[in-house]
């Protein structure tokens, strides 16, 4: 069994003073030498639980997603091998769509409704797990000995910490503890060190995100949406979560569609939100094209106004945020000449996800979905 080392003052200074993932973009952990630089990676969570619709996805949904992820111009790939593509030089959009699948928390509906589909189908695949659901061996969660027969068949296993509770509303310790811990789980079951994390709830800040690097990860999830391509952050990868709600077909195929809206110099620079109305900014990319039409939303406020300088795009939010979760998305429209073809236009929406956390000013421990 792998223990954890003992958590000293020296430790805990030095895991939450600074990150190089807060000032760099990180390492790599796979060969993805002939991959796009650009990769839509699609978040799953139950499968055919229909008594859960704001975390499940109908099987006939499923299969019909199935349906559209086999087809000649979709290549789905391995999350390691996307994750070591992003530093590739951008390539001629040849057509194809680069897709990587991952599912959170092992629900038993993963092990049997999604695992024998993606196998007959020959799919790639990542499974986030939170060990403490794991060993509390509920039915409704997957066992070890299932876990380990997807390890032997080559799936990938990131974590979600132990508890799958609010990283951002623990203590120093209890965060510490709680990464410690699952990394100590999963290497004494499954004799392998993950190297991908997703945060629960999507919920992160500078500060876990010092936690998460200083213990080995490459990568980490939110449940934002948008492309994960090598502008964006290696610790603030975007996902698109795939529930019920947004996974009909024409949802779904936006998501699969979907481009890198490329910015930087993002304000606040911290997604631990200490002010419920923050200043919300970034410049857009050059080559990003015109600006109009450019429209962000705020969860449950709407279209929000904009002040532009030049590339320079600042949000105003007519409300505070709620204590909890709040999202922004951004999306622009870009009509392109379809790939080998001189005349047929195809449209498709970049897309730029941003995800922020509100203290709520005590530590919870799940509850939420997904």
């Amino acid at each position: 069994m792998v223990k954890s080392a003992g958590i000293s003052a020296v430790v805990i200074a030095g895991l939450f003073a600074g990150s190089s993932a807060l000032a760099q973009q990180g390492a790599v952990i796979a060969d993805g030498a002939s991959l796009k630089p650009a990769t839509v990676v699609l978040a799953y969570y139950r499968f055919g639980e229909d008594e859960y619709p704001d975390s499940s996805v109908r099987l006939d949904q499923f299969d019909a997603h199935l349906d559209v992820l086999t087809e000649p111009n979709i290549n789905v790939v391995d999350l390691p091998d996307a994750i070591a593509a992003l530093d590739n030089p951008d390539v001629p959009d040849d057509g194809t769509r680069q897709i990587a699948i991952t599912i959170d928390n092992a629900y038993r509906s993963v092990y049997e409704e999604a695992w024998p589909r993606l196998q007959a189908a020959g799919l790639p695949f990542t499974l986030f797990i939170a060990t403490d659901l794991i060993d509390g061996g509920a039915d409704a969660y997957m066992t070890w000995d299932e876990i380990r027969e997807l390890v032997d068949a080559g799936v990938t296993i990131g974590l979600r910490g132990a508890s799958h509770g609010h990283l951002p509303a623990l203590g120093d310790l209890d965060l510490l503890k709680d990464i410690r811990h699952s990394l100590s789980r999963v290497e004494h079951e499954l004799d392998i060190t993950p190297r991908l994390f997703s945060y629960p709830y999507g919920e992160y800040g500078n500060r876990v995100i010092n936690v998460v690097d200083g213990h080995g990860f490459v990568a980490a999830f939110g449940q934002h949406s948008g492309v994960m391509d090598g502008s964006v952050n290696r610790f603030t990868l975007p996902r698109f979560p795939i529930t019920e709600q947004f996974a009909g077909p024409d949802r779904f195929e936006l998501a699969v569609n979907a481009l890198p809206l490329v910015v930087s110099d993002a304000t606040p620079s911290d997604h631990a939100l200490a002010d419920p109305r923050p200043q919300v900014g970034f410049t857009v990319a050059r080559d990003m094209g015109e600006l109009n039409p450019l429209n962000c939303f705020a969860s449950d406020q709407g279209m929000l106004q904009q002040t532009r300088i030049g590339r320079r795009i600042e949000l105003r939010l007519d409300e505070d945020f709620a204590p909890g979760r709040a999202r922004i998305n951004c999306t622009k429209p870009e009509t392109r000449l379809v790939p080998r073809s001189r005349t047929r236009t195809e449209t498709r929406w970049r897309w730029l996800g941003l995800h922020y956390y509100l203290p709520q000013y005590e530590t919870e421990i799940g509850g939420l979905e997904p």
